[in-house]
């Protein structure tokens, strides 16, 4: 705003004076007390601090005036259009010039989004606890704790949010949707540490707190209830990969009992979470089903043959097993099919679509290099190894979204981040 147009605004308001700023001074607007008149009182205006900023350049001294309204609406714009690095410095600008303003608290937690969309995770961190610090009772400290725990995760400081999180579990003035998401993104946490156990639990209490408050309250999303079932398969997805198969053979009969047992385990735990219905979680689950037959077939080509068995015996024997495992290759293939058409069904696109199209044209590729079908945009892969590769834990999708992101088949990230100003 310029010097004469503040000036102007001031005359017209009525007001008798304005405070002379110096370098840096902060001028606040002044008036005389209202007094009665023929017509009764005067009118008295009550107006935002104005702040007057004066600096020596190469042109000379250089005046700013400012207020809170217009530094916020300014952020804003820029907020809006991802601008994040110059919403960040408004924030800030505003937050140093008008401590103490109606604008401060939602311009700490705006601060904070500003810092997320420039993935500044322990900046953004700061703005948050600014605001739970300043305003420990307010509404918003408790999205911020939200924001705090994701913004660990996005570290991968797990110990942290999963902290965090258990200290929004404390809190009193949680919504069903608020106790769901802190107790999946708590098991999160805890499922990046390794403390399968303890995660498992975790998962498994947000499923019975949705079925405890099934008739008295209705869900926002289904979203956590997703990636807590989606996280239950994970586990016995990991446990399934732990268990190798090895020699004597009465030891082979027990590793493979357990493999199969958890193989069930998982492919039940991701079908439940295609029910759902939710294509982030849905698309993720059908890949991995895919996945565990492959991933069974890998752990029968490496598991070792009886030392007995030489030279043609030996030979032989790869060949029959090679044979009778087979199926396992198919049930993988016909899972990765089935998962594009629901895919293409739920009309979304997600990374998950892509690994199933990858994996389904090797496999096609490796069963029947003749078989009609397969992807013509993707390219051949190279000749199968003699040996397969070894062993991978299977792929975990990335964090669920930051507070208030609407939660669907996008990668967490892409969704607007105006629509999370607090105003």
């Amino acid at each position: 705003m310029h010097l004469s147009t503040f000036l102007r605004r001031c005359w017209n308001l009525g007001w008798a004076a304005i405070c002379a700023a110096s370098l840096g001074a902060c001028a606040t607007s002044g008036s005389h007390p209202p007094t009665a008149g023929p017509e009764g009182p005067v009118v008295k205006y009550e107006m935002d601090p104005i702040r007057i900023d004066a600096t020596k350049g190469p042109a000379g001294m250089q005046i700013e005036a400012y207020d809170a309204p217009e530094l916020f609406e300014q952020a804003g714009v820029a907020l809006s259009d991802k601008r994040f690095d110059a919403a960040a410095k408004l924030y800030a600008k505003l937050l140093k010039g008008f401590p103490d303003s109606a604008y401060a608290r939602p311009s700490l937690y705006n601060l904070g989004l500003a810092q997320i969309g420039s993935e500044n995770w322990a900046e953004a961190v700061d703005a948050f606890r600014g605001l739970i610090d300043k305003y420990p009772t307010h509404a918003d400290a408790k999205d911020a704790l939200f924001q705090v725990g994701a913004c660990y995760a996005e570290q991968a400081n797990w110990p942290a949010s999963a902290e965090v999180f258990a200290r929004v579990l404390e809190r009193s003035d949680l919504s069903a949707d608020d106790r769901i998401e802190a107790l999946a993104r708590r098991g999160f946490a805890q499922f990046n540490l390794g403390d399968l156990d303890t995660a498992e639990k975790t998962f498994r209490a947000v499923l019975s707190y949705r079925q405890k408050i099934e008739n008295e309250e209705r869900l926002a999303t289904d979203f956590y209830l997703a990636f807590s079932q989606y996280h239950l398969a994970q586990i016995s997805h990991q446990r399934f990969h732990a268990v190798e198969l090895r020699l004597p053979e009465a030891q082979m009969d027990k590793d493979l009992d357990q493999k199969a047992s958890l193989l069930l385990q998982a492919q039940r735990s991701y079908i439940e979470t295609i029910k759902y219905g939710n294509p982030a979680w849905a698309s993720a689950a059908g890949f991995q089903v895919g996945s565990l037959y492959e991933e069974l077939y890998d752990a029968f080509m490496r598991a070792p043959v009886p030392p007995e068995l030489r030279g043609e015996a030996r030979e032989v024997y790869q060949e029959e097993l090679h044979k009778k495992i087979r199926v396992l290759l198919e049930k993988s293939m016909r899972w990765q099919r089935e998962n594009l058409l629901m895919i293409e069904r739920l009309g979304v696109n997600t990374d998950w679509a892509e690994k199933s199209k990858l994996a389904y044209a090797k496999l096609v590729k490796l069963l029947e290099p003749k078989i009609p079908g397969a992807p013509e945009d993707v390219p051949a892969p190279a000749a199968a190894p003699e040996k397969p590769p070894a062993a991978v834990p299977p792929p975990t999708p990335p964090a669920p979204p930051h507070r208030g992101e609407v939660p669907d088949g996008t990668r967490p990230g892409d969704s607007d981040v105006a629509g999370r100003q607090v105003l």
